[in-house]
């Protein structure tokens, strides 16, 4: 009825000749056809507007502002402070940075970004704490991090009997099924009043899941702006999923991060983070390991290759994934690995996908391991130490 009603408005203006005498007729008609498309319009405006407070109301209560906190010298001066507005919870501890977070689940697991739990000389702050979107507050204890993809875990201090108040676990999609053009939304709560709730477009996908060797290209672009305290909190889609954790611009000095920029908004896949989340939370890490090459999946090499009769015709095992680019000097170079191999296995630990990698190298880390892998139709075996990554391996 809307592109009806507009239609013959626009028809009736654009086709009907100048006149000294006005028709009255075609002018009412032209009047009451605009008049159903301004009607019509608000109306889908207004449904527009309510699905979004909906939305916004379903992922609130999954959202944190993530607050670290620096000690204060003994005889520094608490001038120039409101008593109230930057009043500290912690006795001889000022609010330093603010963030956001995502709860994970009921035991109050938080995943947010590393950039903001540290101080300068990148060290770990001794306090944190969360604030809810209610007003309550949570210590918090730093359970892991990592540098590369600015990734941190967080879990609050419940004490025996204490409930984590009106916080819900976030609802966790799943990134591939995040599309060019789809609508999002990016929503953080910063310290204050002010909150992010903002709309954007997916403007471009990951070109490959796996981040050691291109950072930039396995993050989903969307056409929004978001301040500084927003990062750490959550894309979602239009069900409220969260498909990806907000991040800072990727850096190469691991101890600048620069802000947001204001013409797109960078996410970590929520996959990504959470099978990297997995494994260090087990290891309690807070470094980036690293053999000197990236992987793709199968099928992001069925994409990349853009030729299935090609794909199908290369020699490759069925379960494995490839070599993409390799880093020369490298653990992994220094043990024959070369471009275009399939990684089978690291440890015994059969490497299916991308996550199954990227989890392998923080739970053999720092250890000299077997891996098994595929080249001309034959099974290899090398012995390739895990290390720590270097910075001049960082590229955006």
């Amino acid at each position: 009825m809307l592109t009806t009603s507009l239609c013959a408005a626009i028809a009736l203006t654009a086709t009907t000749p100048p006149r000294a005498t006005v028709d009255r007729s075609k002018q009412s008609v032209a009047a009451t056809a605009l008049g159903a498309v301004s009607t019509d319009f608000a109306t889908v405006m207004a449904e527009m507007d309510r699905a979004r407070r909906e939305l916004q109301e379903r992922v609130t209560p999954s959202i944190v502002t993530v607050n670290t906190y620096i000690k204060v010298p003994e005889g520094v001066a608490f001038e120039g402070r409101w008593q109230v507005a930057d009043e500290s919870p912690f006795p001889g501890y000022a609010r330093e940075k603010v963030a956001s977070g995502i709860l994970l689940d009921d035991k109050g697991t938080i995943l947010c970004c590393r950039d903001p739990l540290t101080l300068d000389g990148d060290t770990f702050a001794e306090v944190y704490e969360i604030d809810t979107p209610t007003g309550a507050r949570f210590e918090c204890e730093l359970v892991a991090s990592e540098p590369t993809i600015n990734l941190g875990i967080l879990r609050v201090k419940l004490a025996e009997g204490q409930t984590l108040g009106d916080l819900v676990p976030a609802t966790i999609g799943k990134a591939d099924t995040v599309q060019l053009g789809d609508t999002v939304f990016a929503a953080a709560d910063p310290f204050g009043s002010a909150r992010t709730f903002s709309q954007g477009t997916v403007m471009a996908l990951p070109t490959a899941s796996c981040y050691q060797a291109d950072l930039t290209g396995s993050f989903i672009h969307s056409s929004m702006s978001i301040a500084p305290g927003a990062i750490g909190g959550a894309l979602v889609n239009a069900k409220g999923e969260v498909v990806g954790i907000l991040v800072p611009p990727p850096s190469t000095d691991r101890t600048v991060r620069p802000d947001p920029h204001p013409y797109v908004t960078y996410a970590l896949q929520i996959d990504t983070a959470l099978g990297v989340g997995q494994a260090l939370i087990e290891k309690r890490s807070n470094h980036s390991p690293w053999v000197g090459f990236s992987v793709l999946s199968q099928a992001e090499l069925r994409e990349r290759v853009r030729d299935g009769a090609k794909f199908d015709g290369m020699a490759k095992p069925n379960i494995g994934i490839y070599v993409d680019d390799l880093y020369d000097p490298s653990p992994a170079a220094k043990a024959g690995i070369r471009r275009g191999d399939f990684i089978l296995e690291i440890n015994g630990r059969k490497i299916a996908s991308v996550v199954d990698f990227q989890q392998s190298l923080y739970y053999f880390s720092g250890s000299t391991v077997p891996v098994r892998y595929f080249r001309d139709g034959k099974e290899l075996l090398a012995m390739v130490t895990i290390e720590r990554r270097p910075v001049n391996a960082n590229r955006p």
